[in-house]
């Protein structure tokens, strides 16, 4: 089973949190799964969800990505792709800037609906609501997570499951979005744990080992714990330390393994080129003239004892057949991501990972550090420096400075996360890091959050006015 897009609730489509739907008159209707569900009605709607969480995720890796200087997109087709994010201003209602927003928001809707139906259901037992329950709280979580990474302190709407005749959902502020997340995972974790031993619809290919309620626990735990991580790093109410042990009680109920031969598992999107399927176009040939490596990432990497560099980048990087040249940017199109290759050709059906054990060990290193246990935590960092990077251990002693110890482990998830989900941006910013990144151009500009779109400004009748590092947004009531 793949997860297609012509699903039934994917047909469901909506346009951010203004409420605005656009219905699919050769599909079930919203009404109708609403008020007369059904076993396969709200089947298929679940293979329609789980679709929509992956929309616009190979968009979010390039673009945060380019930010973050992991790579570009040198295609050429479209100038705010590379101009934007290298030289600024990222702009609220651009291609680049204002986007990564209403494929999020429809996927929320979608959950919300989903949810609303499941509430009305007589065919399912209560294990299996149950079940369902957590299963749409938990991929609406992963949602609004992928909001608060790309905006940060602009925090963001949440109370958008409201009648499409209100008034958009208020912003609220950052601290409080993990907030709202957590609360839906939590809460997604309680449903799982009354769900019974499976689902009442097919789980698509990658989340084989987290397909049933009990398995799925572990993956809402692995979320979990990344929101715990990103909201000690946001404040935690004034209280990181909490933020950071709840994360580690997270991370015992995950999948957490610090041996490297499971680095690789985890849950992941999965692509096909099957009728109806989406493909992964991340998966750039290497005589491709799209999707380009930095040399950063080459010349940045630690060198192993065989005078090589680190393993990630001899295993994630690899010249290109064909260079590409854009007059209208300073970066040659010389080395190119074998990310989602295989056997170093493009395959269409390679998978993207939404969280993978690499990651979890290095989150538990960060909440280990900031809990006080330094020497579990230089282990867990030891454990992926020696394991993926075949790298000598650190060299960062448990006396070490915080400042130290963030600088070792964020180039660990540099390298493990590399063009994965723009982690390097992403932890940048969320450490007061922003200028640790390259401009790589003259006069360029390392954004410090993807704006608001400005349909999303004109809808609360905001203004949009230039803000910090030139980057122009809408002005909500979090706006830095």
């Amino acid at each position: 089973m793949r997860t297609r897009l012509f699903a039934a609730l994917a047909a469901l489509v909506v346009v951010g949190a203004c409420n605005f739907d656009i219905l699919n008159t050769n599909q079930p209707t919203q009404n109708d799964l609403i008020t007369s569900p059904t076993r396969a009605k709200l089947s298929a709607a679940a293979t329609g969800l789980f679709a929509s969480a992956r929309g616009g995720i190979q968009a979010l890796i390039w673009r945060l990505g380019s930010m973050g200087r992991e790579g570009i997109n040198l295609s050429g087709n479209n100038q705010p792709d590379f101009i934007e994010p290298y030289f600024g201003p990222v702009q609220s209602g651009g291609s680049f800037g204002g986007t990564l927003w209403n494929d999020r928001y429809t996927t929320i809707r979608s959950g919300n609906i989903y949810l609303a139906a499941l509430a009305n259901d007589n065919d399912l037992s209560t294990a299996e609501k149950s079940a369902s329950s957590g299963f749409a709280k938990t991929l609406n979580a992963l949602a609004f997570l992928y909001i608060v990474e790309t905006r940060g302190s602009l925090g963001g709407p949440v109370d958008v499951g409201r009648d499409i005749t209100a008034t958009p959902a208020p912003f609220v502020s950052e601290d409080s979005l993990y907030g709202y997340i957590l609360g839906l995972l939590n809460g997604a974790q309680s449903d799982l744990a009354a769900g019974g031993a499976a689902f009442p619809f097919p789980v698509p290919p990658g989340f084989t080992g987290f397909d049933t309620p009990a398995t799925f626990i572990s993956f809402n735990r692995a979320l979990a714990a990344k929101a715990y991580n990103l909201r000690a790093t946001a404040g935690c109410g004034g209280n990181p330390g909490t933020c950071y042990g709840a994360a580690l009680t997270a991370l015992g109920a995950s999948f957490t393994d610090p041996s490297p031969a499971s680095f690789a598992s985890g849950v992941y999107f999965d692509y096909s080129t099957s009728p109806g399927d989406a493909q992964n176009t991340l998966s750039d040939p290497l005589n491709g003239l799209t999707f380009f490596a930095l040399k950063d990432d080459t010349l940045e990497a630690d060198t192993q004892s065989t005078g090589q560099r680190d393993q990630r980048v001899l295993d994630k990087i690899a010249p290109a057949a064909v260079v590409q040249n854009l007059s209208a940017i300073p970066i040659p199109g010389e080395l190119k991501f074998t990310v989602f290759l295989t056997a170093g050709q493009a395959d269409p059906n390679h998978s993207i990972p939404i969280i993978r054990d690499e990651e979890l060990v290095l989150l538990r290193a960060e909440a280990e550090w900031f809990t006080g246990a330094k020497a579990a935590a230089l282990t867990d960092l030891n454990a992926v420096r020696q394991g993926a990077g075949g790298l000598a251990a650190t060299i960062v002693g448990v006396g070490d400075a915080d400042s130290t110890f963030v600088k070792a482990l964020l180039y660990e998830r540099r390298f493990s996360l590399l063009w994965e989900q723009g982690t390097r941006w992403i932890d940048a910013r969320r450490f007061g890091r922003l200028g640790d990144i390259p401009l790589d151009v003259p006069g360029g500009n390392v954004p410090p959050f993807m704006p608001v779109p400005l349909t999303e400004c004109q809808a609360r009748n905001l203004q949009t006015n230039p803000v910090t590092n030139d980057v122009v947004t809408c002005n909500p009531p979090f706006t830095p």
